[in-house]
């Protein structure tokens, strides 16, 4: 019975957002991805490609992945896609906030929560979760940076299974990962 509730709210969710760019099976995009990096600029492997998601949010995915229909894509998010309450003004209240989202999913099989240093944005915080979603099992890596007082989140969510494959790309994307000024 959840489940199902659980769908039906899904795709009510999806079927709902009234937008015109919806894209029921999702699109390639190739060439210059400048124009949907308007706050970042970030270098993808040459076997990945942009996307757009069956939300029409633009990703990367690896093009192995959309041949063969794995769930596997890189996401990224600010402050203008990021939905974040006024009272959120710092990295802590920014990452327990999406932990308080974590813990509140009936999907939730876990977490865990550490903070680096990096060298240009200073401190940033990686939430590592894994979920159970209508029959897969899913792991999802979010680095959350609050820069200059920006929210950024970029998220790595992969099926279980397939996301080692693609970790050592996201790694090297995520240290190329430049906030545009």
């Amino acid at each position: 019975m959840t489940y199902t509730l659980g769908f039906f709210l899904m795709c009510m969710g999806c079927a709902s957002t009234n937008s015109p760019r919806y894209l029921k099976n999702g699109k390639v995009v190739t060439g210059d991805y400048s124009q949907y990096q308007k706050s970042y600029s970030l270098k993808i492997p040459d076997n990945w490609s942009g996307y757009f998601d069956t939300h029409s949010q633009f990703c990367y995915k690896p093009k192995k992945a959309i041949e063969e229909n794995l769930y596997v894509k890189v996401h990224i998010m600010d402050e203008n896609t990021l939905k974040v309450d006024d009272n959120i003004t710092d990295l802590e209240k920014f990452t327990n906030d999406l932990v308080d989202n974590i813990k509140e999913r009936d999907t939730n099989l876990g977490f865990t929560v550490v903070y680096n240093e990096h060298s240009i944005y200073k401190k940033y915080s990686l939430v590592n979760s894994r979920e159970y979603i209508l029959g897969d099992n899913y792991t999802i890596l979010e680095v959350s940076f609050y820069y200059n007082s920006k929210p950024f989140r970029i998220t790595y969510f992969a099926q279980t299974d397939q996301f080692p494959n693609y970790l050592d790309d996201f790694t090297t994307m995520l240290e190329t990962f430049r906030i545009i000024e």
